[in-house]
């Protein structure tokens, strides 16, 4: 009997190391080295460049979008550019200025805005003359063909495939190339994308990949707080369609993940101070690094099914963890942050710029994108009827007495009534102005840099509305109050230096979970299943074979 008692007991001991060792999670078993990740990565790279310069891309020939991809990678994982040199001394940057004229126009010579913002971002990155790129004066085309009347960077430009019209795409790249180029963005260009965000939390009709953009091009604009309720909705849709393996990949792709949806899901993290290693974003198989880290090929590319330069790159791009933000030139603009408060205590926050020295309050109110009604006396100065749906039209101007809109400018710390009409004020850089429907109360405070600074979050106590909610509220400004376009897009100052001071280390600031984005309803809870399902049925064996061991030894204690 105790010889079969004891293989009874070596027999439970087996099937429990077993058990413990297939309860191990899987991203345990596989020791990553991200530096030589990396560096076989930029190998890889580096043997596909062409004699041109170029990279190589699907159609087998050096390709601009591969190129402007691959020039983004290496910048983000400080690759120093000047190591990819063909064999003719052709360089990334001389093969982008060869292609600039037919990468950004179509035949007839119309601008791409997309493309157009995409070359103008690598070139900013590149150190190069974006006055003077390829013979062209990328800021200044991006800035034609800028349509107030809608707030869209849009053209009829088209070739194949290729549109200029409004679409998320477009706009994302030339909002995120001027802002990295440091030119004033109207803050009618972000109400657009704003306005066309899905309820889901999604951009492009629910591709990844342009939802990852639109983020840095919004925080990079500098018209959007971090805080923002619509950064909050696209982490929710992060997390809703994030894959058990801890990355993602678009409806169509067939394989486990996708690596360039992937890497700009993972870049778009970075962008909003997530940390995709947290276990906000790491689930039962893995978090979205290790993710990336997965598709790693013995030649160093980064892929699946598809795997080249362009997904290399693009992998690249995430596992950097660098937010285009940070790689953008000091803007040669003022802003201020403008707050307005409804009668039912909606607060728009919006950070307003201007290129002028100082306006005025009554400006700055114009400027903002907020559709105002207003009229002036000789004597006594202009007031302010209406400001979007809230107010009287200018013809009775004081027809919700005792109700009025009034005028308030920063204080200690705090609101002071103030004490010149909106007109006759000053209004410089990182100043505070605020107007609140009601009778005489003022509206929520928030500093300039909780309004203006992507790198700050707004507390939750206080009931900030999103852009979005003020693009649906708010109508486009009159056509009267556009600036010009030689007003809203300066050029850089010459001696422009990277402003990585004024979007804080991601490092060194980001936050595990905010409380100012809204908790992942969905993709939360799914992480909780993924992490739990691949346990429960080796549970249930577990306590069936505590069961059995404990039936056996009764059962050898009653035979005794």
């Amino acid at each position: 009997m105790h010889r079969k008692l004891s293989s009874y007991i070596l027999l439970f001991a087996l099937l429990a190391s077993s058990l413990a060792f297939r309860l191990q999670p899987a991203r345990a078993q596989t020791e990553v080295d991200p530096p030589q990740v990396i560096a076989n990565a930029v190998a890889y790279l580096k043997a596909q460049q062409q004699p041109d310069g170029g990279m190589l891309g699907f159609a087998g020939a050096s390709d601009p979008d591969t190129t402007i991809r691959t020039l983004l990678a290496l910048a983000v994982n400080q690759t120093t550019l000047a190591d990819f040199t063909s064999a003719q001394g052709k360089s990334l940057v001389d093969y982008l200025a060869s292609q600039a004229d037919v990468y950004v126009h179509d035949p007839n010579g119309l601008l791409f805005p997309g493309r157009a913002g995409m070359l103008l971002t690598a070139a900013v990155i590149a150190n190069q003359n974006v006055h003077n790129f390829g013979g062209l004066d990328l800021t200044n085309e991006l800035a034609t063909s800028y349509q107030p009347d809608t707030g869209t960077y849009a053209t009829e430009a088209a070739l194949d495939y290729s549109s200029g019209a409004a679409s998320d795409l477009n706009q994302a790249w030339a909002i995120l190339g001027l802002s990295v180029a440091g030119q004033y963005i109207p803050t009618p260009a972000t109400f657009y994308l704003a306005g066309t965000q899905a309820e889901d939390g999604s951009w492009g009709s629910g591709d990844l990949d342009t939802t990852a953009l639109v983020l840095n091009a919004l925080l990079a604009s500098r018209n959007v707080p971090l805080g923002d309720a619509m950064i909050g909705k696209a982490l929710g849709y992060f997390s809703a369609t994030q894959l058990p393996n801890g990355g993602w990949r678009p409806s169509w792709d067939q394989d486990a993940l996708n690596a360039d949806t992937t890497g700009w899901v993972a870049l778009a993290l970075a962008a909003v101070q997530q940390d995709p290693l947290e276990e906000n974003w790491a689930t039962a198989e893995g978090d979205p690094l290790a993710a990336l880290y997965s598709l790693v090929k013995e030649d160093g590319s980064i892929g699946g099914t598809y795997v080249n330069a362009y997904s290399t790159a693009d992998a690249l791009i995430g596992l950097g963890q660098t937010p285009f933000p940070a790689l953008a030139l000091l803007p040669v603009y003022q802003r201020a942050a403008l707050l307005v408060q409804n009668g039912d205590g909606a607060l728009f926050p919006l950070c307003v710029a201007f290129t002028e020295e100082a306006i005025s309050g009554f400006e700055l109110l114009q400027r903002s994108g907020l559709e105002i009604a207003s009229v002036t006396d000789p004597s006594l100065g202009t007031a302010i009827c209406g400001i979007g749906a809230q107010g009287c039209p200018a013809s009775q101007c004081f027809c919700g007495m005792p109700n009025y809109w009034a005028y308030w400018q920063a204080g200690e710390g705090d609101w002071a009534y103030a004490v010149s009409g909106s007109e006759q004020s000053v209004v410089k850089d990182s100043t505070v102005e605020g107007w609140s429907w009601g009778e005489g109360t003022p509206p929520a405070w928030l500093s300039f840099d909780q309004v203006c600074q992507p790198g700050s979050v707004q507390p939750a106590s206080v009931a900030v509305q999103s852009q979005s909610v003020a693009a649906t509220a708010y109508p486009e400004p009159a056509a009267d109050t556009a600036t010009t376009v030689e007003e809203s897009y300066p050029a850089p100052l010459a001696t422009a230096t990277r402003g990585v001071q004024s979007y804080p280390a991601p490092e060194a600031t980001r936050p595990a979970a905010p409380t100012a984005y809204p908790e992942p309803t969905q993709g939360t809870e799914s992480a909780v299943k993924n992490a739990l399902a691949p346990a429960v049925p080796y549970l249930i064996l577990l306590v069936i074979l505590v069961g059995l061991f404990g039936g056996i030894l009764i059962l050898s204690r009653r035979k005794k």
